[in-house]
């Protein structure tokens, strides 16, 4: 199941919303674990009891060493091991998602791993477990949060989506610069959020911040993905909002190609954390009015992405 589709020219909350909401909101922080010398039995029953399909195994510390599913029970059953202790059998090479990744990230392990839930830990670099995501999770705070826009658009009545001229001086006052490192993905979409947040509060209107907001969103994790590092700036120009990106990377070989959706240069290594399915430019051009790319192998790239602050498209 995937819960938003690149291919729709059309973007929809969901959209906006998978790129924003952070594991840790979506997460079941009341976990059900055990240990390694718990046997399949107790834990057959517990999750008959529970009525759920998997349960991490933790140390004395609580940092995750192993996982057991529905299906190892079964084996269990099977080959007539299911009291011995899980800790000689249970899968140890567990995926797992920090709770500071959005979750679109989730839903990319998720399926690309075909797993029905993931481990989250406390960082990129920690074992220590904070909870458990699955996309039942992931839906129902979709739900939580569109149920409370839903609410807060009933109690206000319909704004002028019209820009005054009052408005454009307030926005050129003040341009957004974030310096963007490669390799952190712990804090990828800062970008995203803080600048939705401030078109939120000047009166941008919605689809014109969405737009926006996946612009960024992708422009961060290309520097973090293809990157040593670079920089990002939101400012006004005319009557569009440009967001212009520059990165210390290897630049790109073929533009053209890259546009492509699909098409990725990602490491294994970018893959397997769930990143690097080659929609980042294609996303990028899709929400801009117009894109413009520079970019050298020797001196980085350069992206300008610019979005009429008119009627919508």
């Amino acid at each position: 199941m995937n819960l938003y589709n690149h291919s729709k020219e059309k973007l929809t909350l969901a959209n906006e919303l998978i790129y924003e909401i952070k594991v840790k909101e979506a997460m079941s922080k009341n976990l059900l674990f055990f240990n390694e010398n718990a046997t399949f039995r107790e834990i057959q029953l517990a999750l008959k009891e529970k009525k759920i399909s998997g349960v991490p195994i933790i140390d004395a510390r609580k940092n995750l060493i192993g996982i057991v599913s529905i299906d190892d029970i079964i084996t269990a059953f099977d080959k007539n091991y299911v009291d011995n202790k899980v800790g000689d059998y249970m899968t140890r090479n567990v995926i797992t998602i920090p709770k500071n990744f959005s979750v679109t990230s989730a839903i990319n392990r998720l399926e690309k791993f075909k797993v029905g839930r993931l481990p989250v830990t406390e960082s990129s670099n920690s074992r220590k477990i904070a909870g458990i995501i699955t996309l039942s999770d992931i839906l129902n705070r979709l739900l939580v949060v569109v149920q409370s826009i839903a609410e807060e658009v009933e109690q206000k009545e319909a704004k002028n989506t019209q820009i005054s001229e009052n408005l454009m001086r307030k926005i050129s006052e003040k341009s957004l610069r974030f310096e963007v490192k490669g390799d952190d993905f712990d804090n990828a979409g800062r970008a995203a959020s803080i600048t939705k947040k401030y078109f939120q509060k000047i009166g941008i209107g919605k689809d014109i911040i969405r737009r926006i907001a996946i612009v960024c969103y992708e422009v961060e994790m290309n520097i973090c993905i293809h990157s040593l590092g670079g920089s990002i700036t939101i400012e006004v120009d005319d009557s569009n909002i440009v967001v212009c990106a520059h990165d210390k990377g290897p630049g790109i070989a073929d533009v053209k190609l890259a546009l492509k959706p699909g098409f990725t240069t990602a490491s294994e290594k970018i893959r397997a954390l769930g990143f690097g399915a080659g929609m980042g430019l294609p996303n990028i051009k899709r929400c801009s009015d117009k894109l413009e790319i520079e970019s050298s192998l020797k001196a980085g790239t350069i992206l300008k992405a610019k979005i009429n602050l008119g009627e919508k498209r």
